[in-house]
């Protein structure tokens, strides 16, 4: 009989107003919890999205660039 899967043993890293931010230090998930939604992410997917909102902030201040836009795909395959 298979054995039932152990819950995580979640280690709170940060917490705001609106986010808290939880570690399990066995199977090394990153849980991010905004209001009733959570977002599980692998280590290195968490650290791709804290760069890509680090990048975010920057720009609506002023002190980077946004990307460039790729090109919309239209319903009939070409470029919009």
């Amino acid at each position: 009989m298979p054995r039932p899967a152990s819950p995580c043993a979640l280690v709170t890293l940060a917490r705001g107003p609106i986010a808290h931010v939880q570690h399990c230090p066995d199977c090394g998930v990153v849980s991010i919890h905004l209001g009733a939604t959570t977002v599980r992410l692998e280590p290195a997917a968490y650290e791709a999205l804290w760069g890509t909102l680090g990048h975010a902030l920057r720009v609506m201040r002023g002190l980077a660039e946004p990307p460039e836009v790729a090109p919309r795909i239209t319903s009939a395959g070409g470029n919009a």
